[in-house]
């Protein structure tokens, strides 16, 4: 049996993360699997850059005309219909593709498991061209969605269970409605496609069987591959004195430091910036900051903090997990949080809105704390029960991990590979 994922990149951001770590996890596991990509970013020899997309005579000068018309149009003034949204979500077209079809179809791969394929990496036109097998891993929305990568939850927007219409167009969208010209392009082109689909929550399982596009379709809940042999319980005191962390600060762990001033942004860091301004004895602790932080952090707070900035390390991120003693993940929405399970795997426990998938892993007052979605004194009643009740959490923590185990999901993986080639 031999897999082709398709992912755009192999490495940053969750989706590449998840992707690559399924593509090792099944070559390791006896399956020929390869990491299909458009921007090549590791040196492992199962990922491929997939040749680019042969672009035609007529297409060249097609956009090169469009070009002429663009620059015409800003010399006049003419006023252009572009789309304007006050939702937050990233908006994805795919009306074009930037990776060839015609070599996948030509290739001898048995199916092919898409994974996040946004940024033009393959049109929806493409995917139905697709002859092999399809499953298709939903790292967040998009599938069953228009544009928008998770339905528009702050405006109650159900039109992906509806189909989307001028009549049922949110009153805060404005100008050319790519969210439904998409939706046309999906609903004209996949619909009559035989596409297995696999969710890595409960909820995505749930957004994709309450769509207008994919209700009917196969829908398996798998959640994505964690490498048990990084993310485990390390020696707390030892990491906070290589990383000068004062042994007696009670550390708060928190990774979207970006977007400080929006409520709407869909990490959250707006309701953690606030929580954090009201948290009593400020001097008692001490803040992990999990990636790149914003210029303007400083500003905010009077809690000391290290800033770990970017790093594309599993091992590394454990460690710093691990020098915590509460991990917040204060996302508007969330599909299956990585940071949650990363942080859970280490036995930190976490605090979380009750948002998405996040319930999957963070269970209330169990292993974390559950907060009512956008409530910022419930987020840091969150952190305090966290921190008084750390040692039973810590210790809950573990069940996560018998169910989160990569044997359990590899299998269910290779299982859907096989049922969906034989049928």
């Amino acid at each position: 049996m031999k897999i082709l994922l398709l992912n755009y990149i192999d490495a940053g951001g969750g989706a590449a993360i998840a992707a690559y770590r399924l593509t090792k996890a099944l070559n390791e596991n006896g399956i020929e699997a390869t990491l299909g990509v458009v921007e090549k970013k590791t040196s492992d020899n199962f990922v491929v850059q997939i040749p680019a997309k042969k672009i035609s005579f007529v297409h060249k000068v097609c956009s090169k005309l469009l070009k002429i018309f663009n620059k015409i149009q800003n010399i006049l003034h003419i006023k252009k219909q572009e789309f304007k949204t006050t939702n937050k979500i990233l908006h994805s077209t795919n009306l074009k593709s930037k990776i060839d079809v015609n070599w996948i179809n030509d290739s001898d791969y048995d199916l092919v498991n898409l994974h996040w394929v946004n940024n033009d990496m393959i049109s929806i036109k493409d995917i139905a061209k697709i002859k092999k097998p399809i499953v298709w891993t939903m790292h967040d929305s998009w599938p069953c969605c228009g544009a928008e990568h998770h339905p528009n939850i702050l405006e109650n927007d159900t039109r992906f269970k509806e189909g989307y219409t001028n009549e049922n167009r949110p009153v805060s969208t404005s100008g050319r409605d790519i969210c439904k010209i998409v939706y046309d392009q999906k609903k004209k082109y996949l619909t009559d496609k035989n596409i297995t689909f696999i969710a890595p929550s409960n909820w995505e399982h749930d957004i994709l069987k309450s769509s207008d596009l994919f209700s009917d379709n196969q829908c398996h809940v798998i959640p994505n591959i964690l490498p048990e042999n990084e993310f485990y319980v390390k020696d707390k005191t030892a990491l906070r004195k290589a990383l000068n962390i004062p042994l007696n600060k009670k550390v708060i762990g928190f990774g979207a430091a970006g977007q400080l001033d929006d409520p709407n942004s869909m990490k959250g860091s707006y309701y953690v910036i606030e929580a954090l301004k009201k948290i009593k004895n400020p001097e008692k602790y001490f803040l992990m900051i999990l990636g790149p932080a914003d210029p303007k952090f400083t500003d905010y707070l009077s809690i000391p903090f290290f800033n770990s900035g970017f790093i594309n390390n599993s091992q590394i991120f454990s460690c710093l997990y691990n020098v915590c003693d509460v991990v917040i993940n204060p996302s508007l929405i969330e599909n299956l949080p990585t940071m949650c399970l990363e942080s859970v795997f280490c036995q930190i426990p976490v605090v979380a809105f009750d948002v998405g998938g996040t319930s999957d892993i963070v269970k209330h007052k169990s292993n974390g704390y559950l907060a009512k979605p956008y409530e910022v004194d419930d987020l840091l009643e969150g952190i305090y029960y966290c921190l008084k009740n750390k040692e039973k959490l810590s210790e809950n923590c573990r069940q996560v991990k018998k169910d989160f185990s990569n044997k359990k999901v590899i299998e269910k993986h290779i299982e859907v590979y096989k049922s969906v080639i034989t049928h």
